[in-house]
């Protein structure tokens, strides 16, 4: 019976924690399936307020992201914000994962965020943002993601974050920022010391060489949400910050 009531508990505090988050599910036609997603404003926003796009959304509020967002804004550590954590798991049977087939330079993903997800959930807000404050946030191969969008996409994020980003399935990633048309991005780029690879400098060489302003942050952790988690106060000053 203990066990029961300990098991209720720990349901109850999962239910309660996705209460708090505003769940969409948006069918795309643009990739034939349902996606879900899940927004959060935190803290009081105001009209030049941002807002954050998530990749690999599920598993980053598993993380405890959402939950560290909630506290750093409390502490007026990052700046109030609209948050939108955009799952790649299938809503119907979450042991399937679309994150590689998303994030391998998708034109289709791309056009699911422009066509379908970005106009879905803002006018879900009511709100209507400029690409200046727009930001999108990807780990891993999300950073692949996150710098395919920076060369291909047309005002929909100037904002963007690219955290142990793995690029090596991305065979003509660099071919693409080389001649993309896009102009003053903001680019936050990061690398743990125990990262098995580093792909972080031939993207640092290549967004200098466009002009874009860049951060780059050196951590000593691992390939880890763990790492990225305690990255959030960083990331989140440069791209959510209202300019």
């Amino acid at each position: 019976m203990r066990k029961l009531f300990i098991f209720l508990g720990l349901v109850f505090c999962i239910d309660m924690t996705y209460a708090q988050l505003d769940t969409s599910l948006i069918l795309s036609k643009n990739l034939s399936r349902t996606v879900q997603t899940y927004t959060y404003k935190a803290g009081k926003v105001q009209a030049h307020s941002s807002i954050v796009y998530f990749t690999d959304g599920h598993k980053l509020i598993e993380a405890g992201f959402w939950k560290e967002i909630d506290r750093l804004t409390a502490q007026g550590k990052i700046p109030p914000a609209y948050y939108v954590f955009v799952s790649s798991l299938d809503p119907d049977n979450p042991a399937t994962d679309f994150r590689e087939e998303y994030f391998f330079c998708n034109q289709n993903y791309l056009d699911f965020f422009a066509q379908e997800l970005i106009p879905t959930i803002e006018d879900k807000l009511g709100v209507r943002f400029l690409a200046k404050n727009r930001g999108l946030v990807g780990v891993s191969f999300g950073g692949l993601n996150a710098a395919y969008f920076s060369a291909k996409s047309k005002d929909l994020f100037q904002n963007y974050a690219l955290l142990s980003p793995i690029t090596y399935p991305g065979k003509k990633l660099m071919q693409h920022i080389a001649f993309s048309s896009n102009q003053n991005l903001r680019i936050f780029l990061s690398t743990g010391k125990l990262d098995a690879e580093n792909y972080l400098v031939p993207l640092q060489q290549m967004y200098q060489s466009k002009g874009y302003t860049l951060a780059v942050l050196n951590t000593g952790g691992d390939h880890s949400f763990d790492n990225w988690r305690q990255q959030l106060e960083a990331v989140l000053t440069f791209v959510a910050r209202p300019h």
